[in-house]
């Protein structure tokens, strides 16, 4: 099946001061989902927003989630603790938008396992 690709072509990086845009990876799950993970900081928290499609999975709990993108080689987690939203994108695609904690205060709760592309903002 062709899962869609999250459009975040017209999403303004620089637009929120409070928060510090680090890095991108894109990429695709075992099942062919294409997927967006986007690294952020705002305050003493560094998230890691993973951006993958509905389809099939509209069923699935916040734990199914993590078991799902657990086996990925995307993260290495070791708190299962995360934050799903519903996503649209600029082309009407509906996404979950998965919010990772990778650091909080100085201490690390989840590890990344991708190497991150930086943005062309700055």
């Amino acid at each position: 099946m062709n899962y869609p690709k999250i459009n975040r072509s017209l999403v303004d990086y620089t637009s929120t001061p409070d928060i510090l845009n680090i890095g991108y990876h894109e990429g695709t799950l075992k099942d062919g989902r294409p997927y967006r993970l986007e690294v952020w900081v705002t305050g003493n928290v560094t998230t890691a927003t993973l951006f993958i499609s509905q389809e099939d999975l509209e069923d699935k709990s916040d734990i199914d989630l993590v078991k799902y993108i657990s086996g990925e080689d995307i993260i290495n987690f070791n708190d299962d603790r995360v934050v799903v939203n519903n996503y649209t994108d600029y082309d009407d695609n509906i996404f979950y938008s998965i919010n990772i904690p990778l650091v909080d205060n100085g201490t690390d709760i989840n590890e990344l396992k991708v190497a991150l592309t930086d943005y062309d903002i700055y």
